[in-house]
């Protein structure tokens, strides 16, 4: 049974969502924040607080973009011995 099937007529292909792209905006958004929140003469620690967070959340949003198919360069159906000038 495909997976059409499964979930009924009228659904397209089901698409994995970009979360690496998505997690990298949840992390500009905690990387803006202390900017947008905070006084400027605000406490360091929070600030630095922000910074370890978003961080945390930047270097798990590369690591999932560069597991995404595709994300290797170069495409399923390459053919490594076809060489063109």
């Amino acid at each position: 049974m495909s997976p059409v099937e499964e979930r009924g007529p009228g659904s397209g292909p089901r698409q994995e969502r970009p979360w690496g792209t998505i997690l990298a905006v949840v992390a500009a958004c905690v990387f803006a924040a202390p900017t947008l929140l905070l006084p400027a003469d605000g406490p360091v620690t929070a600030k630095l607080g922000f910074i370890a967070v978003g961080s945390v959340l930047l270097a798990a949003a590369i690591i999932l973009t560069r597991r995404e198919p595709g994300a290797s360069g170069t495409a399923d159906d390459a053919d490594e011995d076809d060489v063109r000038p």
